[in-house]
């Protein structure tokens, strides 16, 4: 008897690839998500709008699945610029997916796709990060998560949950949502990265669901290859493609070691139980970066007159020396408000105010659905 497992952003970055994961293992696939693309044309697709609760539990009692493995998030910096659409999504999906599962799929197992972000933040001094250490999260994304994740571990159901790090993506380096841009330089040089193949981390969620370890917590990075500060991966990468890392000053300077605020959440974790349970590590840094010189082969050559232009470009979109560059503040927060226009207690907090009526309701059209599309067109 085939084993069917529901899972949502499955046109997502993570998403795409754990389809074909899952799939590998024989496992039969039911898709949903907001959009269809990206998503194979002879694979079972069901549209469903996470943050409606009917649609939801509609949407569980159809498929019955044996196995609900939950991608879909607004991550960060996204989760800064629209902290309204990323709350809808990443508490009330979460609510509304635990409620439904309870009802009409109670002995479904749930594989729950978290961030390191739960952690809180770090810095190049503190130790490598251990699933059994306590977490701090401040930012909205970090306290979602950390959220989620004791829902679902309170809920009843058979579950587990693995806390994905820099997750890279041949294809997808930088996503088209504006929120990206601003953000690459707002993480300081020496910031501690975990990076982790986007196929590495597909397999580790995919043998999750297969093995269905219950009450487990998993850390999911790349070997230790991909333990290195900012400054080393953004040098890898923009080798790779042909480009000069912009200057430091473009970037947020290195806040004092000792004031945590000052740090983004990312950190290095101690993944060797996660790589023992699940064998999901196959691609080292170098590996990476291999694929990533042949890929743009032919570009960097295009590219190397116009390097002082891409340059210039990237410059500008450094809150830093752009245009309307500002000062970094006193702590990384201080200065994702002002870049994203956000009050201070909005960043903090894992939920904020309802927003208003959407006109587009009156039109039969989900909110959720015309605000990502929007945020896509920009």
């Amino acid at each position: 008897m085939s084993t069917t497992a529901l899972l949502t952003g499955a046109a997502g970055k993570v998403g795409k690839y754990v389809i074909g994961a899952l799939s590998r293992r024989g496992i039969e696939v039911v898709a949903t998500d907001l959009v269809s693309e990206g998503i194979p044309a002879d694979l079972r697709f069901e549209r469903c709008d996470l943050t409606d609760a009917t649609a939801v539990t509609r949407l569980v009692a159809l498929v019955k699945p044996d196995v609900i493995v939950h991608c879909a998030a607004i991550v960060a910096p996204v989760s800064y610029s629209e902290p309204e659409l990323s709350e809808a999504v990443n508490l009330g999906g979460m609510r509304h997916l635990i409620d439904a599962a309870k009802r009409h799929a109670p002995d479904s197992f749930f594989v729950f796709v978290s961030s390191y972000a739960a952690f809180g933040p770090c810095g190049p001094g503190d130790p490598v990060r251990r699933s059994t250490d306590p977490c701090w999260p401040d930012d909205n994304y970090g306290l979602q998560k950390l959220t989620a994740e004791s829902w679902l571990r309170y809920s009843g159901l058979r579950q587990c949950s693995l806390r994905l790090g820099a997750v890279m993506d041949l294809h997808d380096l930088m996503p088209e949502h504006p929120a990206y841009r601003p953000f690459v330089f707002m993480v300081s040089l020496d910031q501690p990265e975990h990076g982790v193949d986007v196929r590495d981390a597909a397999r580790a969620i995919a043998s999750a669901a297969v093995q269905q370890p219950d009450g487990h917590l998993f850390l999911i990075g790349g070997d230790d290859s991909w333990k290195v500060p900012a400054r080393q991966l953004r040098r890898d990468v923009f080798g790779a493609m042909g480009l000069s890392v912009p200057p430091e000053k473009a970037f947020r300077a290195n806040p004092d070691p000792s004031v945590k605020d000052g740090w983004f959440y990312e950190c290095w974790m101690d993944e060797k139980y996660s790589e023992q349970v699940l064998g999901f590590q196959r691609v080292s840094r170098d590996a990476f970066m291999d694929e990533l010189r042949k890929r743009y082969r032919v570009r960097r050559v295009a590219l190397s007159p116009l390097r002082p232009f891409v340059s210039q470009a990237m410059m500008s979109a450094s809150p830093y020396t752009g245009r309307n560059a500002i000062a970094p503040g006193a702590t990384l927060w201080d200065d994702v408000c002002r870049v994203y226009e956000l009050p201070i207690e909005v960043a903090h907090a894992r939920t904020s105010d309802s927003p208003p009526p959407s006109p587009f309701a009156e039109k039969g059209v989900s909110p959720l659905f015309e605000r990502v599309n929007r945020s896509r067109s920009n």
